[in-house]
């Protein structure tokens, strides 16, 4: 059922996508979808959450790289589900969570990844800014979301993987070679 309703999400959008739409496609029964989710808000998010746990399922399989490596994987790796998921999919998450829901999305995984990471560039010498990494992990969320925005709408001229792993690079070559 989910895959119809991404299916659906993508080619005619979130918002013009109806429950009755969604278990027709499927076919199963009205009822059936409403086992498994409440409203069309939570199919969304199952997608979602679903494509991020393939996500950190992959990063955890490159633990062991060095923590350079694995934060351009990790942006590549995000940048390449929001591509798969679409534009139109991916601001509808957004709009879900930064309009309609009382909770906020739910980064803190997210967060703790990137703080990792950087305590590993610190441990090993590569990054001497004195800021702490949690704080250099919020820097990093603010530049990615930033480039998905400019994404979302249209605002890039090339992809948003490449833009973004620009960024971030650049955003890790400055904490190497300039601190603070």
């Amino acid at each position: 059922m989910q895959q119809t309703a991404l299916q659906l999400f993508q080619t005619q959008g979130y918002d013009e996508t109806t429950v009755l739409q969604i278990t027709n496609e499927a076919g199963v029964a009205k009822g059936t979808f409403f086992n498994y989710f409440r409203t069309k808000e939570e199919v969304l998010q199952s997608v979602f959450f679903s494509h991020m746990e393939r996500v950190y399922e992959k990063m955890k399989k490159n633990e062991h790289e060095h923590w350079r490596k694995q934060m351009v994987q990790l942006f590549h790796e995000l940048t390449a589900m929001h591509e798969q998921l679409g534009k139109e999919v991916t601001k509808s998450m957004v709009h879900i969570y930064t309009t309609k829901q009382k909770q906020s999305l739910p980064l803190t995984s997210f967060i703790d990844m990137l703080t990792q990471l950087f305590e590993e560039g610190k441990r090993c010498g590569d990054i001497r800014t004195g800021r702490p990494s949690a704080a250099l992990a919020l820097i990093t969320i603010q530049l990615y979301f930033g480039a998905l925005k400019l994404w979302m709408f249209s605002h890039l001229h090339e992809p948003l993987s490449t833009f973004t792993i620009d960024t971030i690079t650049m955003f890790i070559d400055y904490m190497q070679k300039e601190g603070d």
